[in-house]
């Protein structure tokens, strides 16, 4: 499977026309690339093991909400449009959204690109973004996390591979594997990264190359996005030197916390034998 992606489906396909598209939902299920030349790919596809991830990357995020379930302060979902920062017109989704509820910062007034900018359907952007990986290769879900930093409202990307299955399994039946998560920061050179499978990258199958992600609560394995962030909404752009975003007095969570070694878990869990 991981062989056949990505997978060339179109040529000489508009922006328009790939709207179109992915707005139909035809082929729901799966993750498209339209490149600048017209062709589209299919690049990865949902699977147990990817609905189980963006499952609990949601429940991370939705915390920060304090049991709300009408008006949440913070919106978490999946699959929403926005605009392409880099190709004017262009629909792109993520696997997680994570945006103020319109209550909380300015709305968009015109439509995209603002300001402020908006979602397709003129709500407010999404601050964080989730991108969890399959089947496309980790340069893509890399080029994917960095090409939303194009876009100033977006303060954090988070990219999770999921590298192919070994052949050995542990004493619960389950395949090793590898796993690698990135965290993309607005303004911030670089990234961070963790080698967070029972094994690490490109090493062999044995005790000399475990991971280390072996329990929860491990601090090198937990991942802090500061939850002001998605309150993020400056006056004017570029913000002003000191500026810090106003967060709602009903969200008393400082940061969101993401445990990695319960996302190797859900992943181990969820293979097919």
């Amino acid at each position: 499977m991981n062989d056949s992606f990505p997978c060339k489906i179109g040529s000489k396909i508009t922006a328009e026309e790939y709207n179109n598209f992915l707005q139909r939902k035809e082929s729901s299920g799966y993750k498209y690339e339209h490149r600048t030349n017209g062709d589209v790919y299919v690049i990865d596809m949902s699977d147990p093991e990817h609905n189980a991830v963006v499952e609990l990357l949601q429940d991370y995020f939705n915390i920060a909400n304090g049991g709300v379930i009408l008006n949440k302060p913070i919106s978490v979902s999946g699959d929403g449009f926005h605009f392409n920062p880099t190709v004017m017109g262009q629909f792109i989704a993520s696997d997680v959204m994570v945006k103020p509820n319109g209550n909380h910062v300015q709305q968009p007034i015109v439509p995209y690109p603002g300001p402020p900018p908006g979602d397709k359907n003129g709500n407010p952007h999404a601050r964080i973004i989730c991108e969890v990986a399959n089947t496309q290769s980790i340069g893509n879900l890399r080029n994917k996390c960095q090409n939303w930093l194009n876009q100033v409202y977006v303060r954090y990307v988070l990219g999770i591979k999921f590298h192919e299955k070994r052949t050995t399994r542990d004493l619960q039946g389950r395949f090793y594997r590898s796993m690698t998560a990135m965290l993309f920061q607005q303004g911030v050179p670089g990234y961070l990264t963790w080698d967070f499978g029972t094994h690490q990258l490109g090493r062999p199958t044995d005790n000399a190359y475990l991971s280390g992600c072996n329990a929860p609560n491990i601090p090198a394995f937990q991942i802090t996005i500061p939850v002001n962030a998605v309150f993020w909404d400056p006056p004017t752009i570029p913000a002003a030197a000191g500026y810090v975003p106003i967060v709602p007095p009903t969200v008393t969570l400082g940061n969101f916390t993401i445990d990695l070694f319960q996302i190797q878990q859900v992943v181990l869990n969820q293979q097919e034998n």
